[in-house]
């Protein structure tokens, strides 16, 4: 929602909240005179949580069998990637070519976009 004009931090600009109740404390602040930054920053979490693969391969490939590939799942994987780059994780999908949950992308194109190896229906025999 486009809103009013705020005293944000060194410079006078119209100001979109994403919420009526965060608009009444940027009203409450700019009639107390209070200069502020409103949502300036970025601070980044690490929720941790427990990761159970589907499968593990005698080569230390972990395979996550998708058929539905949920918005959630994907977070997931990709936080995954980030914090053990050096595990193998690899997709084998129901149909590769249907939509991800949330996005346009197909799961094969949400795998290569990301850098994960993935199969149709069954595990490669090179894989194995």
């Amino acid at each position: 929602m486009k809103k009013k004009t705020s005293l944000l931090k060194n410079k006078k600009k119209k100001q979109t909240f994403r919420s009526k109740f965060e608009e009444s404390i940027a009203n409450d602040l700019d009639n107390q005179k209070v200069e502020y930054e409103y949502e300036s920053e970025k601070l980044q979490y690490t929720v941790e949580r427990n990761y159970l693969p589907d499968f593990k391969l005698p080569s230390g490939i972990f395979i996550e069998a998708k058929g539905w590939f949920k918005s959630a799942d994907q977070r997931k994987h990709r936080t995954i990637k980030k914090q053990h780059p050096n595990i193998d994780i690899r997709f084998v999908f129901q149909n590769p070519n249907v939509r991800v949950q949330g996005s346009r992308m197909t799961c094969s194109e949400w795998c290569e976009k990301y850098g994960f190896k993935f199969a149709s229906k069954l595990i490669p025999k090179e894989w194995l």
